[in-house]
């Protein structure tokens, strides 16, 4: 079931122009539209400073990448904005579930968003929509989880925002770009859905 947010406010935000733009998810399509957008973030040195992988040098680089990570991920959605007038991707989301043991379940959770498109509460509004869209394809699941590097203070207070509590810091635990690097652990339980 695909999540479309039509309103919501956030936080102390007063004005209905302080609201971020409606969203909707939806999932890669073979097409010349996701291919560029798959494209444009793998290249965009703003988004990738802060991933896992390289820049994409070319477009055999977005092909690897579409044929090795998205097409057979769990879930992967492109953000879209619901008053644009086509369905170009200005982001993209992804809950991968994880076996936590004894019938338990978590769920890691990974976003980006358009530079151009910082900074206006899309982020935070896919994190929400995602972790609902979680709880509810997964009734087993007791916790989604997210890993962000230290020098991104705005992913942050995405995840803040959204509801997640830092955890702590994960020392010298993920390789990006060939150096080890530290990572803060944040958390949304099932119980903090009761917050929102």
């Amino acid at each position: 079931m695909e999540a479309k947010q039509t309103s919501l406010h956030l936080g102390n935000q007063d004005s209905i122009q302080n609201q971020p733009p409606a969203i909707f998810f939806r999932p890669f399509k073979s097409s010349r539209t996701d291919f560029d957008a798959v494209m444009d973030f793998g290249s965009d040195q703003r988004v990738n400073r802060t991933l896992q992988f390289d820049p994409f040098t070319g477009p055999e680089d977005a092909v690897r990448f579409i044929e090795t990570i998205i097409l057979p991920h769990p879930w992967f959605r492109f953000i879209c904005l619901s008053d644009a007038t086509d369905d170009r991707p200005i982001g993209s989301i992804v809950l991968r579930p994880e076996d936590a043991g004894g019938g338990r379940r978590r769920v890691s959770i990974g976003y980006s968003v358009v530079p151009e498109l910082w900074g206006k509460g899309i982020a935070t509004v896919a994190v929400r929509m995602a972790v609902a869209a979680a709880f509810e394809q997964w009734p087993e699941v007791e916790r989604v989880q997210a890993l962000v590097f230290l020098n991104n203070p705005a992913s942050q207070r995405v995840l803040e925002k959204a509801g997640f509590q830092e955890e702590g810091v994960l020392r010298k635990y993920l390789v990006s770009k060939g150096e080890l690097i530290d990572v803060a652990m944040y958390s949304f339980i099932a119980a903090d859905c009761r917050a929102f």
